[in-house]
């Protein structure tokens, strides 16, 4: 079966868990139904608190588009999430240009990170 690819994605209107692919090795993975993001960074990236595990996603907003809730390739995209549960701040990714975002079958999906279970609070 070839994965499901999309030049944008609606968050609202779309289930799973998806990759969204940039002009970098980073790889941001937002997971629809339970509100979460996963980032990966590549070898030659930055590191942030909240990479490499699940983290609630608070909001995705299209920079060039200047809109909220829509992933688009071509556009870059600001994610704000929560990291830490029991402190007051948040934290923020501002991704590349994005170049792909593609459906996570279960094979990739079983790669990444297991999704929190439960109550996150």
């Amino acid at each position: 079966m070839t994965a499901r690819t999309v030049s944008e994605l609606v968050l609202a209107d779309e289930a799973g868990v998806w990759a969204i692919r940039a002009a970098s090795e980073t790889v941001f993975f937002v997971d629809l139904e339970a509100r979460f993001l996963l980032r990966q960074a590549g070898p030659t990236s930055s590191r942030g608190p909240g990479d490499e595990r699940w983290v609630p996603l608070m909001s995705v907003s299209g920079l060039f588009a200047g809109d909220s809730g829509v992933i688009r390739v071509g556009d870059r995209h600001a994610y704000l999430f929560d990291w830490n549960r029991a402190g007051a701040e948040f934290g923020f990714w501002v991704q590349r240009l994005v170049t792909a975002i593609d459906y996570v079958e279960a094979e990739e999906l079983a790669t990444l990170p297991a999704l929190p279970q439960g109550d996150p609070l």
